[in-house]
C-alpha cells in the first residue's frame, strides 16, 4: 500500500503565482474605502496616464533585468530624445518626423549602450550611470537649457489626447505591451532571454550567443525609451531638458514589484504592468493624502528593498520545496 505524501504549503510558490495579483488587489481595495476620491474617473484616468512613460520604460527594463542587467539612464534618456524630438516637431510641423527621430536616437544609444556592454564588458551599472551623464548634459546643451515649446497638437495628443474615453498614451501603452509579451513569450528569442539571465555559460554551451542576446535587448529597451519620451513630452506640452528626473526608479521599481527577479532569470510583462499599477497607486495615494514629497522617495526606497528582500526569500523557499 503506497504512501501518499501530504503537500506542505511553500510560500516561493504561492507567492510566485497569486503575489502580485493579491497586492494588488489589496492595495486597490484599501485606497477605494480610505482615500477619498480615489475611484472618482478623473484620478483613475490620473493614475494612467500618470504611469503611461515608466510603464513603458518598465517593459523594457523586464528584458534588461530578465538577463541580469540593468539600466540607469531612463530619466536621462528621455530627456535628451524628448527634446530633441520637439526641436524636429517645431522646425518641421510634423509630428510624424518628431516619432521617427525618437524612435532612431532611442535605438541609437540602445545599440550604442549594447555593444559597449557585450564588446569590452563593462558592467552595465557603469555604462548606464555614464549614459545617464552624457545623455543629461546633451539635453540641456541641445536646448541651451531652456524648454522647447510651440509643438504640435499631434505631438501633444500622445500624451494628453483620447480616443473616446481611453487616453492615447494608455493606447500607446497598451499596444507596446503586447509587442513586447508576443516577443518574449511566443519567439525563440524570448526563451533566449530565459536562458541567458538563468544560465548565461549553459546558454552558450547550447548555442546561444549570450552577447548577441543582450545586445538586441538594450536595442529594443532603447526604442521603448524612444516611445516614452514622446508619452512624457507630449503630456508637458512642451520639451523640458529637466524632465524625467527618477523615471529609471519608477520604471526599475515596476519590475522589481512585478516579480522580476534582479538575479535574472525570472519575470514577466503582466507582472510589470500590475507593478506600474500598483506603484502608480500608491504614488497617487500619497499625493492624494498630501504626504510629503520627500516621504514619498523614502516610501519608494522603501518598497524597493522590500520587493528584493521577498524576491530573495521566495526564491529560497521555492528551492527547499524542489
Amino acid at each position: 500500500m503506497s504512501k501518499q505524501t501530504e503537500k506542505k504549503f511553500n510560500f516561493g510558490q504561492f507567492y510566485g503565482k497569486y503575489g502580485i495579483a493579491l497586492i494588488f488587489v489589496v492595495i486597490f481595495i484599501a485606497a477605494s474605502l480610505f482615500v477619498p476620491g480615489f475611484l472618482s474617473t478623473y484620478n483613475l484616468k490620473s493614475i494612467l496616464l500618470a504611469i503611461a512613460c515608466t510603464t513603458v520604460l518598465g517593459f523594457g527594463a523586464t528584458f534588461i533585468i530578465i538577463l541580469g542587467h540593468i539600466n540607469i539612464a531612463y530619466g536621462s534618456e528621455i530627456a535628451f530624445i524628448g527634446c530633441i524630438a520637439c526641436m524636429v516637431d517645431v522646425a518641421t510641423g510634423s509630428v510624424w518626423a518628431a516619432i521617427a527621430v525618437a524612435l532612431v536616437i532611442g535605438v541609437v544609444l540602445g545599440a550604442l549602450t549594447g555593444f559597449i556592454i557585450t564588446k569590452f564588458s563593462i558592467p552595465a551599472f557603469i555604462m548606464t550611470l555614464a549614459l545617464t551623464e552624457a545623455a543629461r548634459g546633451g539635453a540641456v546643451l541641445v536646448t541651451k537649457g531652456n524648454t522647447i515649446s510651440g509643438i504640435s497638437s499631434g505631438f501633444t495628443f500622445m500624451g494628453q489626447g483620447y480616443v473616446g474615453p481611453i487616453p492615447m498614451a494608455v493606447i500607446i501603452l497598451l499596444i507596446c505591451f503586447a509587442i513586447m509579451w508576443v516577443i518574449l513569450n511566443k519567439t525563440p528569442y524570448g526563451r533566449y532571454i530565459y536562458a541567458v539571465g538563468g544560465n548565461s555559460k549553459a546558454a552558450e554551451a547550447s548555442g546561444i550567443s549570450p552577447k548577441s542576446v543582450t545586445f538586441k535587448a538594450y536595442l529594443l529597451d532603447g526604442a521603448l525609451v524612444g516611445v516614452g519620451s514622446l508619452l512624457l513630452m507630449g503630456r508637458l506640452n512642451s520639451g523640458v531638458p529637466g524632465a524625467g528626473l527618477s523615471y529609471e526608479m519608477d520604471a526599475i521599481t515596476a519590475v522589481i514589484v512585478g516579480g522580476t527577479s534582479m538575479s535574472g532569470g525570472s519575470g514577466t510583462l503582466l507582472g510589470t504592468l500590475v507593478g506600474a499599477i500598483i506603484v502608480g497607486i500608491i504614488n497617487n495615494v500619497q499625493t492624494l493624502m498630501g504626504v510629503d514629497s520627500n516621504i514619498q522617495k523614502i516610501v519608494k526606497g522603501v518598497i524597493i528593498v522590500g520587493a528584493v528582500i521577498i524576491d530573495v526569500v521566495t526564491k529560497n523557499s521555492a528551492k527547499k520545496a524542489r
